[in-house]
């Protein structure tokens, strides 16, 4: 009875899905999956951050109370975990009457969907700024761009939306000549490879630049690229000859983990307005913070072995380092929460500093308890972890790999309170 084919075009592409939200369509989402993995991984986007779950084999009950919950007036958009199971859910629908989509490769084609956003700068500023999310795992990288000499410096870009880092680059007619990590990832595959690959032809070559911490475990003999850079705490990385990207070394989540602040001279015409983090009353500075600070919560630190020596390896970045940083700096970091943080389309996810201290209550706990509280709160670690960090280590290739399988799941680097 529910053999024959959905009539027309029975899939939806995960973008097409997204280009949907972002236009406030009349969708109704619908996870066929089971509650095990719909709590461990789901859709959340805009006001799409819990989907209706039905299990698919409870759909085949035909139960009238439950159809009842599956409005007959929207797009019905069924999702599962690789696209089978949402196709044999929207083939029954459609028997039924509905008007009903199975998402294209499910929850893994939803892994490479991406969002921007413009992070707001004073007009006078010498500098632009995105930030690319990628919306499945809550991974966020960033792009600076310079207007002096139109070059753009990329930090923690993602190996699977790598694309959405060459679309800014290409629609703001910018030339990629800096990549930098935070830290050596553990949840996803560094998207510099692939990205330095992608820009790379033989007049450039000498141009492009890797920046990597060297307090991390990096083995990159095996790369092939000459210009690799292994930065430590106070170095400065020049954006142009205004602006600097300056490191502070920020361990607790990694050993070696680095936060960048943008330090920058104002314009001539700026009135001294855009003072930079070292004058007495700065305004409109930026810290990539990786992750070890979040806009609502602290780093994990199980990632690696020896939980209480990372705590306290991070509770002293917090206060000797961190905190000591003026409250209205912005923090702008690599993941976002998406069970607690409704991502938006185009709008940043972005906080000051001072916001962030009065929200998160482990950065007022004493050491000793921030320590107990967090060396005692174990997550689950990302799937195929090792996998990911041994890539990151060596800075391997990743065209063979199948990376949604690799990377599935959600985003759990973060602790709050």
């Amino acid at each position: 009875m529910y053999s024959k084919a959905i009539k027309g075009n029975q899939e939806i592409d995960p973008e097409e899905l997204k280009k949907k939200i972002d236009n406030n369509e009349n969708i109704f989402l619908l996870d066929v999956r089971t509650p095990q993995e719909y709590e461990a991984w789901r859709i959340s986007y805009e006001n799409h951050n819990n989907p209706k779950l039905i299990p698919v084999d409870r759909l085949f009950m035909n139960d009238p109370t439950l159809l009842k919950e599956i409005p007959k007036e929207k797009e019905i958009v069924t999702v599962c975990a690789h696209g089978h199971r949402s196709m044999i859910a929207a083939k029954l629908l459609h028997q039924l009457g509905y008007n009903v989509k199975s998402v294209k490769g499910g929850m893994a084609g939803w892994n490479k969907v991406y969002d921007i956003a413009e992070i707001p700068v004073p007009k006078e500023a010498p500098f632009k700024i995105w930030q690319i999310r990628r919306i499945s795992k809550g991974c966020m990288g960033y792009i600076i761009s310079s207007k002096e000499n139109k070059t753009a410096t990329v930090i923690d870009p993602i190996r699977e939306i790598y694309e959405s880092f060459l679309k800014i680059a290409q629609d703001n007619e910018l030339q990629i000549r800096q990549l930098l990590d935070t830290h050596q990832h553990a949840d996803h595959v560094s998207g510099i490879v692939k990205l330095v690959k992608t820009i790379t032809t033989e007049t450039n070559m000498e141009k492009v630049r890797i920046y990597l911490s060297s307090l991390e475990d990096y083995d990159t003999s095996e790369t092939g690229h000459k210009n690799i850079m292994y930065v430590k705490d106070g170095d400065k990385i020049d954006i142009d000859d205004k602006v600097t990207l300056r490191a502070i070394h920020t361990p607790g989540h990694t050993t070696g983990g680095m936060s960048f602040i943008i330090d920058y001279s104002p314009n001539d015409d700026d009135n001294n307005n855009n003072s930079n983090v070292n004058d007495k009353n700065p305004t409109n500075s930026y810290l990539f913070t990786g992750d070890t600070l979040f806009v609502d919560g602290v780093g994990r630190l199980d990632l690696r072995d020896h939980a209480k020596k990372f705590a306290e390896l991070l509770y002293d970045t917090y206060h000797k380092k961190i905190l000591q940083l003026p409250d209205n700096i912005l923090v702008l970091p690599a993941h976002f929460n998406g069970t607690s943080i409704a991502l938006k389309h185009t709008v940043p996810i972005l906080e000051t500093l001072g916001t962030i201290k009065k929200r998160v209550k482990l950065l007022s706990m004493s050491k000793d308890e921030f320590i107990d509280y967090i060396a005692d709160t174990v997550q689950p670690r990302p799937g195929n972890y090792k996998t990911i960090i041994t890539i990151n280590k060596k800075m391997l290739t990743q065209d063979e790999i199948e990376m949604a399988d690799l990377e599935a799941g959600p985003n759990s680097c973060a602790i709050s309170s």
